[in-house]
């Protein structure tokens, strides 16, 4: 018992200590449930959650608490706390870059695994063998120990597992070099709520990665800034790392070769920090890319000499093949030829060690398998569930049969009513936020013509005989003044005609007094015959009509008017406007260069929304008639 005090003391100790002045929000949860724990078994879960939350931030102290749990599990006779134990032990390994070590550890949880038959512990310790067959660039045993680790996940409905899985395989697929499969399961997994934050981190990480790859480096940056942005807030420092350095190569890649070389020194020292000589060792490497971008070779050479140090102390065949490569680029630059064939040869080794035609093919196998393992167990669920379900639904299907047809009779008969008075409605709310809006402008015209006649033309015409009458007590000095002075008048007099013209336009007396024929007529007499005639026939129109409908054919008609003479380029315009016991029939002519219907731009034109929307309103109808070339005809009828 003195043991276990000591142990215990001990993890309060090492976790209050650490966290003292941290703001870590899953942490500072996972040590107040700790704190609160009333059994041994309990504590040991919380501590290896506590192990995996603080790993990324400081491995060192993550290892150490996870070896106590496992010290403790064993003492108890805990094997599941011991498994999971021993896979945080690998997972700081991992972040240490200690792979062999971490290893070890992942094998002695999934033999505990095997032993006690936990699905869930042995997906985990698949997925950790995945993870360290990645890091050692064995693509085969890694896709290999990643879908075994989903059929589990997926049959346990760990949906986040699952996505957790499908993120180290788009890794591996981004390594190999292709993008689009790697794309294809980063998109697939997007659409699935992720609130794991590491789990986001490394999507958002990957699919920036797999962006930079395809040269889109403005997405790749946004994407980076975002993770980093994660990191910052969940205080995940070691997570920063491949950011700064996939920034880096999109800045390098892109020309800037001065922010490059910040990101990538940035990169190094988070690393150098957690001691991830494998990351190093991919920094070295893209340093020695940026340097050989440069021309500056020597410099190159030692920063690839550097990244091959790394990778080999890691046993990184990735690492050294990528290198090795690189270096007989710079060498053979470098005039250094010798140098540059060896360093070749040396790279197709790693790379025959890597990826042959029988890991491509034993890649492609297993994901055969998988699919087709997946496909035949959704296949006998479905026929299970259909059997079932058919049992009951042989029972019940008279009696539902009997109450379906029943109630469709009912229910289409007041479906039907429901929609017509549905439509009813619309239409009646169409037709009074129409007569609303044609009312607001009638309106609103009145009021701008009686002011202009009212005020400013009664302003401006007693400003006129003001002038005139000054005129006879000026004494002008020379005949050029007096010349000016009546210009000035005739100014003033213009300005008159020309705000009684603007008002009338807006509100014509003829329509008010007269009606709708003597309106056009008047409106179109005032049009300047050597810019377009017009002819004007209306029969009919003796009595008045509807005066809504009066302004609303006036306003029609005074719109195509204006639009033949603004867009047509007509010399001549005919139009005609008849009433008989059916209705009024207007048609306006012009022999201009027409348009074409069809045309989507003109369909969406104002004026001819204007013309359909208003005549609408009156439940009259609109047809145009128009081809380039051939003029335009607009037939407008408006029902009795």
């Amino acid at each position: 018992m003195q043991f276990l005090k000591h142990i215990l003391s001990g993890i309060l100790f090492l976790v209050a200590s650490y966290f003292a002045n941290a703001q870590l929000k899953e942490p500072d949860i996972l040590l107040a449930q700790l704190k609160l724990a009333t059994n041994n078994r309990s504590r040991i879960d919380l501590s290896n959650r506590l192990s995996l939350a603080v790993r990324s931030a400081d491995p060192d102290s993550a290892m150490r608490l996870a070896e106590h749990m496992e010290q403790l599990s064993e003492i108890e006779n805990y094997p599941y706390g011991r498994a999971n134990a021993h896979l945080c032990i690998a997972a700081a390994s991992t972040i240490k870059g200690n792979y062999e070590e971490g290893f070890e550890h992942i094998g002695k949880a999934y033999a505990i695994s095997e032993k006690i038959g936990n699905d869930s512990l042995k997906g985990a310790c698949l997925l950790s063998f995945a993870g360290y067959y990645y890091n050692k660039s064995n693509y085969d045993k890694a896709i290999e120990k990643s879908l075994a680790a989903i059929k589990i996940f997926e049959n346990l409905h760990y949906s986040t597992d699952v996505v957790r899985c499908k993120i180290l395989m788009a890794q591996v697929y981004q390594l190999k070099n292709d993008l689009p499969r790697a794309e294809v399961i980063l998109k697939e997994i997007s659409s699935v709520p992720i609130k794991e934050i590491k789990m986001k981190v490394a999507a958002l990480h990957t699919l920036a990665n797999v962006y930079g790859m395809e040269e889109k480096y403005d997405q790749a940056l946004a994407l980076d800034g975002e993770g980093l942005a994660l990191c910052d807030r969940e205080n995940l420092p070691h997570l920063k790392s491949q950011l700064y350095d996939n920034m880096a190569n999109c800045y390098m890649y892109s020309g800037k070769y001065d922010l490059a070389k910040k990101y990538f020194h940035e990169s190094l020292l988070l690393d150098s920090t957690f001691s991830n000589q494998k990351q190093m060792a991919d920094t070295y490497l893209n340093l020695g890319q940026l340097s050989q971008l440069q021309k500056k070779y020597p410099e190159a050479i030692g920063n690839l000499r550097h990244s091959l140090l790394l990778s080999a102390l890691k046993g990184y065949k990735q690492g050294s093949y990528q290198a090795y490569l690189l270096l007989s680029e710079v060498f053979k630059k470098n005039n250094q030829p010798d140098s540059a064939i060896v360093a070749l040869q040396t790279a197709y080794d790693y790379k025959d060690s890597m990826i042959n035609a029988s890991t491509e093919n034993k890649i492609a196998e297993l994901e055969t398998i998988y699919q087709t393992e997946k496909k035949e167990s959704q296949l006998k669920l479905q026929d299970a569930t259909i059997t079932k379900k058919n049992f009951f639904i042989l029972i019940l299907t008279s009696a539902i049969a009997l109450l379906t047809l029943t109630g469709f009779f009912f229910y289409r008969k007041r479906q039907f009513k429901d929609k017509l008075l549905f439509q009813q409605e619309v239409m009646r709310q169409q037709d009074r936020a129409t007569r609303a809006i044609i009312e607001a402008e009638e309106n609103e015209r009145k009021r701008i013509a009686g002011e202009l006649h009212d005020g400013v033309g009664q302003m401006m015409s007693a400003a006129k005989m003001n002038l005139s009458v000054f005129e006879n007590d000026l004494d002008f000095k020379n005949e050029q003044q007096k010349i000016s002075f009546e210009n000035v008048i005739s100014l003033v007099d213009e300005s008159c005609r020309e705000i009684r013209s603007v008002s009338h336009q807006m509100m014509p007396n003829a329509l008010l007094k007269s009606g709708l024929a003597s309106a056009v007529k008047e409106f179109t007499d005032k049009i300047d015959a050597r810019i377009i005639k017009v002819n004007l026939y209306t029969e009919g129109l003796n009595d008045r009509i509807d005066p809504n409908t009066e302004t609303v054919l006036y306003r029609v008609i005074q719109e195509c008017v204006n639009n033949a003479l603004k867009h047509s380029q007509a010399n001549h315009l005919d139009i005609s406007l008849i009433k008989d016991k059916d209705g009024i029939v207007a048609t306006i002519e012009d022999n201009g260069r027409g348009f074409d219907i069809a045309d989507q731009d003109n369909q969406d034109g104002i004026g001819l929304r204007n013309i359909l929307s208003r005549i609408t309103y009156l439940k009259g109808s609109v047809d145009f008639d128009s081809k380039p070339g051939k003029g335009t005809v607009i037939a407008i009828h408006v029902p009795a």
